[in-house]
């Protein structure tokens, strides 16, 4: 499992990136608009590294627990009712993201068999942009089923970032 917690961290910094990315190309352009001239497709690119950085921050916001999550309800149940909708909740969250994943990756399939492009001024292959999607759900499924499995083992599901330091990871 610290595997994973690196790999959703290393998902987390490349969503970073991205962000990072998109105000670069938006301040680059603002730039350029003002000496009449402008970025080819800078719309597309700006909405596609939105999407990565959407993605690829789910499993690590997940594992960090900065997710939204609408405790009212658990609070109400007695902790051993509660734990097991957590757990319920978990592997509905896994499967539901496994589809999610599945479903990008038959999405993905089709724009590779096709040869489909952006219909931009530069002409994307459309799996490039997509891939992120894909992987970002994938990993998302993972951090859900590892959730699950750590509630069904009774072991801790978010990592603090305090404990993270104290134990030098």
């Amino acid at each position: 499992m610290l595997l994973t917690r690196h790999l959703f961290n290393f998902c987390g910094a490349l969503a970073a990136l991205s962000l990072l990315g998109i105000a670069i190309l938006i301040l680059s352009q603002i730039g350029l608009r003002l000496m009449g001239s402008q970025i080819p497709s800078a719309d597309d690119f700006a909405a596609w590294g939105l999407s990565a950085s959407i993605f690829l921050a789910l499993p690590a916001a997940l594992m960090h627990g900065d997710h939204i999550r609408v405790t009212s309800l658990r609070q109400l149940m007695p902790e051993r009712l509660g734990h097991f909708a957590d757990i319920l909740a978990a592997g509905f969250a896994t499967l539901m993201m496994g589809w999610v994943a599945w479903a990008i990756f038959g999405y993905i399939q089709e724009s590779w068999t096709y040869d489909e492009v952006s219909q931009g001024v530069i002409a994307v292959p459309l799996w490039v942009p997509q891939a992120p999607m894909a992987l970002g759900a994938a990993l998302f499924a993972l951090a859900f089923a590892e959730r699950t499995l750590r509630l069904i083992l009774g072991l801790s599901v978010e990592i603090d970032n305090t404990e993270e330091q104290a134990r030098g990871e």
